[in-house]
């Protein structure tokens, strides 16, 4: 089974996992990473290493963060050096409808990489503003 870690500045990651589990059901294979002003960036980045070690089963680690280029994304992205024999992707912008789709594909057996790219595309998909929609939905 894939492995996941929802990173993110302060309990942003609890909060995103509780919704989840309270739509999808309980989940295995998953931690949350909640960097905050108590947290040590060293000891960060060597829990987000521990992390994606004890993830890995094999099949791979998704690196789930809130912000492109901030802390939890470049401690994920300076540990590949030290995971040369882990296959794991990292993404930014987490949000509910991505991790929804990353779980349920995770579920039906795909691939790290259809995991990633599904997950990545259902997030964008998931922005509407209901006004434009109205528009849109009366258009056809």
């Amino acid at each position: 089974m894939i492995g996941v870690i929802i990173a993110t500045h302060g309990e942003f990651s609890i909060g995103l996992l509780n919704a989840l589990e309270l739509i999808m059901g309980k989940q295995e294979k998953v931690e949350t990473m909640c960097l905050t002003h108590d947290t040590s960036i060293e000891e960060f980045s060597v829990d987000m290493l521990n992390h994606i070690k004890s993830l890995d089963s094999g099949e791979g680690v998704v690196v789930f963060t809130d912000l492109y280029s901030a802390s939890p994304y470049n401690q994920a992205a300076l540990n590949y050096k030290n995971l040369q024999n882990v296959d794991y992707r990292i993404i930014s912008g987490v949000n509910l409808p991505m991790l929804v789709e990353g779980f349920n594909q995770r579920m039906l057996g795909a691939s790290l990489d259809e995991v990633a790219t599904l997950s990545m595309e259902t997030a964008k998909e998931g922005i509407k503003e209901f006004f434009n929609e109205m528009k849109q939905n009366k258009a056809k």
